[in-house]
């Protein structure tokens, strides 16, 4: 999961740029110059990709071995299109305040092209990647721009070959919730409300802690709530962890939690965040049912708390090994605009379902297209220069992954 996740400045600063791009219709111009940016790195994440079968370096496999004392080096790439269609809504204009993917109407638009290393040996492991797109722009509003191409940073070192513990630092994915930015990793076309607004990546250092073939543990100290650049002012760190449990029947239950602070030290405002979810397969079947509750305090030193929540159903069924749909079903509450903060003001009170069918002609490309409703109690999906409480559309995608095992000539197989 992961979201897209702000608290505080870090969803002042993504919505308030939202709403003058659309209310004033002054993005125009500027989707204009972005869809001609968006072709540029189109090219270019063609070209690189491309050139990769001309390196002096054959493409192994998709998954790096451990076994060599020298080490494996790894290239990915991703990239993912969308379409979406929508009435009521002006050329490029955002959906809502509280959505980060594919987050634009009536427009050909780039969600997200990647590029990226990695190496692993017994002992060291390195993973760096940048990437642009539309939900960079969205969901990094408030990084610096030196800062928001960054998509994964990190160095680990191995503490425990006996128990094969790794330690890490730097820019990872998210540990909470069981979507990513990658289609790749989901099963539906869109992410859920869930998703959107919750971390998609943290910043600090974590630990991973096998007990058992069937339970492992991961712990966490970051520097905040989706920050890359810790918040001014704000000396706390925030920690984390994370239960995973698999069952014989291959299913298995998540429990992520995260506590801090994302509000400077002068109006510290203690949060802390449950992410449960269980997955579990049976024959054509796959389910996934997920359910999100926060709470952070009314005020400094406050006793009384702001809840937020979120239930979720998730159901596909694999027609052929090409050819697969899902189903979804959620609500998503955020009364006292904890999370979520439309710049109309109005809570986020909301229900969404959804149906999608996908279409893989190979293990690299997915092909989707998704129709999806959402329900609010107040207005907060955008509408031309209004809001209004309902909104529908139809989102095509098509997405992109290439991973491979670089290894020079003449090495042993």
């Amino acid at each position: 999961m992961d979201s897209g996740q702000y608290g505080s400045d870090l969803n002042l600063g993504t919505r308030l740029v939202g709403s003058e791009k659309r209310l004033n219709h002054s993005h125009l111009k500027r989707y204009t110059i972005l869809k001609n940016s968006h072709f540029f790195i189109q090219r270019i994440f063609c070209w690189v990709t491309a050139a990769v079968g001309f390196l002096p370096f054959p493409l192994l496999g998709q998954e790096i071995s451990d076994s060599s004392t020298k080490g494996a080096w790894k290239f990915n790439a991703y990239a993912e299109s969308f379409f979406c269609v929508r009435q009521r809504l002006e050329t490029g204009q955002n959906i809502s305040d509280f959505q980060f993917n594919h987050n634009r109407g009536n427009i050909i638009g780039l969600n997200q092209v990647s590029q990226g290393v990695e190496y692993l040996s017994k002992n060291f492991r390195f993973n760096l990647a940048l990437h642009a797109g539309t939900y960079v722009e969205d969901n990094y509003a408030a990084e610096p721009a030196y800062l928001q191409p960054i998509n994964r940073a990190y160095v680990g070192y191995r503490v425990s070959k006996k128990r094969n513990v790794w330690l890490d630092a730097g820019v990872f994915p998210s540990y909470i919730g069981f979507e990513s930015v990658n289609a790749f990793d989901n099963a539906t076309a869109t992410r859920s409300l869930l998703a959107e607004n919750s971390p998609y990546f943290l910043t600090g250092i974590r630990a991973n802690y096998p007990i058992s073939p069937k339970n492992e543990f991961n712990f966490y100290v970051l520097t905040g709530w989706q920050r890359i650049k810790p918040q001014n002012n704000n000396s706390t760190p925030s920690f984390g962890w994370q239960w995973i449990h698999a069952f014989p029947n291959q299913s298995k239950f998540n429990w992520s939690f995260w506590a801090g602070a994302d509000h400077p030290d002068s109006s510290r405002k203690w949060r802390y965040f449950n992410n449960f979810y269980w997955q579990g397969k049976k024959g054509k079947w796959s389910y996934t049912v997920g359910f999100d509750i926060g709470m952070e305090q009314e005020k400094k030193k406050a006793k009384s708390f702001f809840v937020w929540y979120s239930p979720l159903l998730i159901t596909q069924y694999s027609i052929s090994n090409k050819w697969r749909s899902a189903f979804r079903v959620e609500h998503y509450a955020d009364p006292h605009s904890v999370i979520t903060k439309p710049a109309n003001g109005s809570a986020v009170r909301a229900s969404s379902q959804s149906i999608n069918v996908d279409y893989s002609p190979k293990p690299s490309i997915l092909c989707r297209v998704e129709w999806r409703s959402l329900q609010a109690k107040e207005p907060v999906f955008f509408q031309r220069n209004e809001y209004d409480n309902r909104t529908s559309y139809t989102t095509l995608t098509i997405a992109y992954q290439l991973n491979a095992n670089l290894r020079k000539k003449g090495r042993n197989k």
